[in-house]
């Protein structure tokens, strides 16, 4: 199960994954002093992030490209596509996982991922092609409290923990749909885990970034 063996596994990813960890704690920090997450001033976090874990080759070339708005590609594309989801998560960005109301929430969740994951000429990968790990990193470093970053390692620990009908392959078959099912699984197994328990595993750490450590762990076959 994903929250079994939780402090060896966070231990190990703390070791092997340093470098998310820095980046990660830099956007959280920066999160804390921006009024408006979905703003041209907290876009460049959210693309350094984005960067640091692992996509900056699906963003296009150059730094150009990937930070100035003004210049028509990958920072252009975000910039309209946070603006299209505010609506729909604004209201979310103080929102715990262990406090959300899935029943109510799916339908704006949802179309925030469809609206990032979108792919073609609108979509934010320059050739095209569907953005479902990068449409939950965004979402993930918009609320790291509530939005779970879900990769291939992510997919694999929900298929062999939750029976998810995620392909064990490098593109599991994502969606939105299962997404929100991934938070409906996240949200009940902390809330049995014991929520002060939860997050003792990790002083500090946002909830969904604690078990985003435990399903990357759980997915790579670690402890």
């Amino acid at each position: 199960m994903i929250l079994s063996n939780a402090r060896e596994k966070i231990e190990l990813y703390n070791q092997l994954c340093l470098h998310h960890n820095l980046v990660a704690d830099g956007v959280y920090e920066a999160r804390t002093s921006h009024d408006d997450l979905f703003s041209i001033d907290y876009l460049p976090y959210l693309v350094a992030a984005l960067i640091s874990f692992d996509l900056g080759r699906t963003m296009g070339k150059g730094a150009e490209n990937k930070y100035d708005v003004a210049a028509g590609g990958f920072a252009t594309k975000l910039y309209e596509k946070l603006q299209s989801i505010k609506p729909r998560v604004q209201h979310l960005i103080n929102t715990r996982l262990c406090e959300v109301d899935l029943t109510n929430e799916a339908t704006n969740i949802m179309g925030a991922y469809e609206e990032l994951a979108a792919g073609g000429q609108v979509g934010l990968n320059p050739k095209g092609a569907r953005f479902h790990v990068g449409a939950t990193k965004i979402l993930h470093f918009i609320n790291p409290e509530l939005f779970l970053i879900i990769d291939s390692n992510a997919a694999r620990a929900f298929r062999s923990s939750h029976n998810l009908n995620y392909r064990n392959t490098t593109q599991p078959g994502y969606s939105a749909e299962k997404y929100v099912k991934c938070l409906a699984y996240a949200e009940a197994d902390i809330i049995a885990f014991g929520v002060d328990d939860f997050f003792s595993l990790e002083i500090g750490v946002p909830m969904a970034r604690i078990y985003d450590k435990l399903s990357f762990a759980t997915g790579s076959d670690w402890p």
